[in-house]
């Protein structure tokens, strides 16, 4: 069993490596939740094959090298939800604040790591003999259990953080009745994290509060057993859903499908798509084709990434852009420019109808919803709703206020 678990561990560390140093567009984001993800895998891959298999006897110096790092995991899947939530890449001025306990645990624990090698080695042996008292022994100034807990508290405090974000920036991401939003990877790695987080709280519990039982039977064991489960779903998950969380098409149409054309026909699709296409060059697969436009639009909401193209957009669907180009001129009567203008100045409307100016400037409002400034967002706004943004709420004030 405890080979398994490694065998397991240690392929799920290497997936959130993959997905931390995957290259491309759009990825940025995820790396964040690649450092989560490995956070997690090491402590429990360190558990496993130091603690549980009695390598740490051999090697006590090892012991506790891992701690602080179990403190970014929660951090960093914070930096994940809201850089996804705002469309917003890397760390903001004070992020690195959020890296203080992790810093303040490893200077807590120097005094413990220059322990002679024969305390540590006694420790070890006391620790593998029982395993609960992992929690207990070994520590630096401030008692071990301490952390333990401490980590728990902060871990469920940004996961309760994390929730009132997406619940008021895009609650679409939480109703879970619709299939599609299942497919969102936001959405799953939310789900997971929470099951994985309020298991290891629970844990805890049973382990400080409980009855005196071993971790592999009762409560713990169904407790310990969950996140170990959560982890390795979400590892999963990247294996046998790459479109969804690498930001490419895992099954794209079929190329058969569509004619190949040069660089020639496709630039000047590009650049007119209002260009007929002869009888021969008819499009297949139109209404798969379609499928993929609304989903990368309405539920991927890629119109958010500031400076999309048509070949971003191309590559992200897999669809030609010629025939991605004759897609959208048809079926929606404007150019790729202004269907994503559309869809941005529609989701600046749910933000303001939000309220969203209590809290953000006019320009804070238009790099939310994609624009690279403000005057294109207003540009946009004005030529789609007929208002300025500060109008239209000036509108809706006066219409709301005319009813009572």
């Amino acid at each position: 069993m405890n080979l398994l678990c490694v065998i397991l561990l240690s392929l799920s560390t290497i997936n959130s490596l993959a997905l931390i140093f995957k290259t491309g567009n759009q990825l940025l984001k995820n790396k964040m939740l690649g450092i989560s993800l490995l956070c997690y895998n090491i402590s429990l891959l360190v558990y496993f094959l130091w603690i549980d298999t009695g390598f740490i006897i051999e090697y006590p110096h090892l012991l506790r090298v891992i701690s602080p790092l179990i403190y970014l995991n929660a951090p960093f899947f914070y930096f994940y939800i809201r850089n996804s939530l705002s469309n917003t890449d890397g760390l903001k001025k004070y992020d690195y604040l959020h890296f203080l306990p992790a810093l303040i645990h490893f200077f807590d624990l120097i005094p413990f790591y220059i322990l002679p090698l024969s305390e540590k080695r006694e420790i070890a042996n006391l620790i593998f003999r029982n395993k609960d008292l992992l929690n207990y022994i070994g520590s630096g100034i401030i008692p071990i259990s301490f952390h333990y807990l401490f980590r728990l508290v902060i871990q469920l405090g940004y996961l309760i953080y994390c929730l009132y974000l997406v619940v008021k920036l895009q609650p679409q991401y939480l109703k879970l009745i619709h299939k599609a939003e299942l497919k969102n990877w936001l959405s799953i790695s939310l789900m997971a994290m929470a099951t994985i987080m309020i298991s290891n709280f629970c844990f805890m519990m049973f382990t400080y509060f409980g009855e005196n039982q071993d971790q592999y039977s009762g409560p713990k064991f169904a407790c310990s057993l969950i996140a170990f489960l959560g982890i390795l779903f979400l590892n999963a998950y990247i294996n046998f859903k790459p479109e969804l969380v690498y930001g490419y098409p895992g099954n794209p149409l079929l190329q058969s499908e569509f004619p190949e054309n040069t660089a020639d026909e496709k630039q000047t699709a590009i650049l007119n798509p209002e260009v007929e296409i002869p009888v021969e060059l008819e499009i297949k697969g139109m209404d798969q084709g379609l499928e993929k436009i609304r989903y990368a639009l309405e539920q991927e909401k890629v119109f958010l990434l500031k400076g999309i193209t048509i070949i971003d957009f191309a590559k992200h669907t897999g669809i030609p852009p010629k025939v991605l180009s004759v897609l959208i001129n048809r079926k929606f009567k404007i150019n790729f420019n202004e269907l994503i203008n559309n869809y941005r100045v529609e989701y600046a409307i749910e933000l303001l109808d939000q309220q969203i100016l209590e809290r953000y400037s006019i320009e804070g409002l238009a790099s939310m919803v994609g624009f690279n400034s403000r005057i294109t967002f207003f540009n946009a706004f004005k030529k789609k709703i007929g208002y300025s943004p500060k109008e239209y709420m000036k509108t809706k004030l006066t219409a709301t206020n005319s009813v009572f």
